[in-house]
């Protein structure tokens, strides 16, 4: 039991630590930004009193010395710095340290990380750091008793998420002197009442030397399902224990000042002393109120609205990997026996036909449904860059702005998790090799900051992934210089694109020094081994002094794709359906060789489109030669058109992706197989694939 609340705790960390690092790179961007501050501080908060709570106590204490410095910063006694800022993103590091490798991992170096923490605090006597959007009069009662009305107000649903409304109520009292008056008015008849809803909510009078940001911190595990409205009250005494009480009657009880007639006083930012003496409840110089600024009383409202809930369950990969290919049997078993009944009677096996046709039916929703929970956002994978390059940019003695574009777009789990490190290789080359130092880029006409774009977008049945700069882009006569010293063929008329290509050959490198960045000749040849592995390719375009673009290419999944089936000679192929534009038989004059080449075309609407020959390329015998006896398909392959040339169209049919690599071996122009109704086993075109290798054949 302990072991799974513990292996849940190092989840949630982790997503707590990822929150924590973007954070801080917005706060190092917005120093003054309170609400940047608050984001920080709870998910220190989280992490320290989960860990306590789970016995991590190793964990709980060094995120208890961040947690001290950043309450700090928030109540402005300490300015937000970019050391502050170092230092912290380093003691983020040695968290996730200790959560993958056990407490133990690295005590000196979270010792020297504490000590450096204090000798960041202020000193004694050191004047407050001034934050201009922390009002001033609640702020300043910090370290000195104050009086406060705090009202609470459970979500009905409170009790969902383990919270305990009264446990809250004592941390409260913990604080200081405290008179806690209940609101029972919601409860309704016992015909009408839910026992798992909570009914009530409270005014609490609190006097306390710990200050507002000690009393919102009773609540932080609680913000999102509750309501918290906190304002001081001035002119009460404080040892005066019956006064205090006695003020908490009068705010709360008396039928004449109902909660809603204070609330709307405190609103107008009147004093409440003031009203209670105008109404004639209290003697003039008893209490008094005081309202903070209304715009930072109108952000903390807005911080307390209770959120919608939502539930979700956490489920290990390795369950929903096998859920997927139990979905995808049962995909080829309900192609079997459609297949089978095709040979059955369909009068006088009515209710089976009925039967197989739901079947299909209710086999696709369950596997777009299994797809979707498979289909994962890549801004998961984004977001681990901005620290990535603001950390290799200080490195490297250079400016550099990181843009995101795309985070919503959604890929297969299974890619998403090999794509970060193909990733993490460009933006590095980008950063070491493309873009230039200030001086240069100075030099050059340019903005002394660079800047590097991660993009994701869909085309057609793949997944696009953009990593460009604005640098100096490609050295050709660089790349050609070094390919010569390996040996490699390299003539000067080589095309752009196959000189680019050179980058990814293993031990490759045009750096005139090895740094901890780059210079060994092990990164890009990695980022092409595992695109490929992915079903993928890489393209690269580059301009000299502009900038480069790395484009990687992917299948949108790597389970099931909607297909449409053709045979070829013998043999069976599956081209994918979000690839096709149309097919059509064409006639015998629209077709034509080019003159002197060895290139087909044939014309459709006014465009000339090459016509490839599946059967050529395969070298499949039986297959039909002339165009217009057979049936060509129009297809997009990632942004190019072309048309193929197959004998016949079978049928349109979702089909479960198989790895032709793992199971015999890589196939030029395929994405994967499948297995057919029937048995049989098809290919699985990859048409940007295809169309290269035809290309190539043409060139030859």
């Amino acid at each position: 039991m302990f072991d799974t609340a513990a292996a849940v705790y190092r989840d949630e960390a982790n997503e707590l630590l990822g929150d924590l690092e973007a954070a801080l790179l917005d706060l190092e961007e917005y120093p003054d930004d309170l609400e940047t501050v608050d984001r920080v501080f709870r998910a220190m908060h989280t992490i320290k009193g989960s860990g306590a709570m789970f016995g991590f106590d190793g964990i709980a204490g060094f995120t208890h010395e961040l947690e001290t410095t950043f309450d700090l910063v928030r109540s402005g006694r300490m300015p937000v710095t970019r050391e502050l800022i170092n230092l912290t993103l380093v003691a983020r590091d040695q968290i996730k340290s200790m959560l993958d490798e056990g407490e133990d991992s690295g005590r000196e170096r979270a010792e020297v990380i504490v000590a450096s923490l204090r000798r960041m605090l202020p000193q004694p006597g050191e004047a407050p750091h001034p934050v201009a959007a922390v009002p001033a009069p609640q702020e300043e009662l910090v370290g000195q008793e104050a009086t406060w009305r705090v009202r609470f107000t459970p979500a009905p649903r409170i009790f969902a998420n383990g919270t305990n409304p009264l446990g809250l109520l004592r941390e409260l009292a913990d604080l200081g002197l405290c008179s806690v008056h209940a609101h029972a008015d919601g409860i309704p008849d016992l015909g009408g009442l839910e026992p798992e809803a909570c009914y009530l909510q409270w005014d609490v009078i609190l006097t306390t030397t710990a200050g507002l940001n000690a009393i919102r911190d009773v609540f932080i595990f609680a913000e999102d399902s509750c309501s918290l409205r906190i304002d001081p009250i001035v002119g009460l005494a404080s040892g005066d224990a019956a006064a205090h009480r006695r003020l908490g009657e009068i705010l709360v009880e008396r039928g004449d000042i109902d909660p809603a007639a204070l609330e709307e006083t405190l609103a107008e930012r009147k004093r409440v002393g003031e009203m209670l003496v105008e109404k004639g409840l209290v003697s003039a110089g008893t209490v008094g109120a005081a309202l903070v600024e209304q715009g930072h009383l109108q952000q903390v409202q807005e911080r307390r609205q209770p959120a919608e809930s939502v539930s979700s369950v956490r489920v290990t990969a390795e369950k929903l990997d096998a859920l997927v290919n139990q979905v995808g049997e049962l995909v080829i078993t309900q192609a079997m026996l459609a297949q089978m009944a095709k040979g059955l009677d369909p009068v006088l096996f009515d209710n089976l036909h009925r039967g197989l046709v739901q079947l299909e039916r209710n086999t696709r929703v369950l596997q777009e449904s299994v797809m979707s929970i498979r289909m994962l956002p890549i801004g998961s994978v984004f977001g681990r860059f901005p620290r990535l390059v603001r950390d290799t940019a200080a490195r490297l003695g250079k400016q550099v702005e990181l843009r995101l574009a795309g985070e919503n777009t959604e890929l297969d789990k299974g890619l998403i998790e090999k794509i970060a490190d193909p990733l993490t290789h460009l933006l590095r080359n980008s950063l070491d090799h493309g873009i230039e130092r200030p001086a240069d880029r100075a030099a050059a006409g340019k903005e002394p900051v660079g800047t590097v774009t991660l993009r994701a977008y869909q085309q057609g049945g793949r997944i696009m992934v953009e990593v460009s700069d604005d640098g100096a882009g490609l050295n050709r006569e660089r790349i050609l210089a070094k390919a010569r010293e390996r040996g490699l063929a390299a003539p000067d008329g080589m095309p752009d694109e196959e000189v680019w290509q050179l980058i990814f050959t293993p031990g490759f490198s045009t750096a005139e020094t090895v740094t901890d960045v780059s210079g060994r000749g092990v990164g890009m040849d990695v980022v092409l081994r595992n695109v490929q592995e992915m079903g993928g390719r890489v393209h690269i375009a580059s301009e000299a002094g502009t900038g480069c673009r790395f484009i990687i290419s992917l299948p949108l999944t790597m389970a099931v794709l909607d297909g449409l089936s053709v045979a070829v000679g013998e043999e069976r192929y599956i081209i994918p359906l979000n690839a096709i534009i149309e097919s059509l038989q064409p006639r015998a004059e629209e077709v034509s060789t080019l003159a002197g080449q060895r290139q087909t075309v044939v014309k459709i609407r006014g465009d000339c489109l090459p016509l490839v020959r599946l059967a050529d390329l395969f070298r499949l015998p039986g297959a039909v030669v002339r165009p217009e006896a057979g049936i060509v398909i129009v297809i997009d392959a990632e942004g190019e058109k072309a048309a193929l040339l197959v004998d016949d169209i079978l049928d349109e049919q979702q089909v479960v992706i198989k790895s032709l690599e793992a199971n015999y071996r890589k196939v030029p122009g395929t994405a994967g197989a499948t297995i057919l109704g029937d048995g049989r086993v098809a290919l699985i075109l990859d048409l940007g694939a295809v169309v290269k290798m035809w290309r190539r054949g043409i060139e030859q």
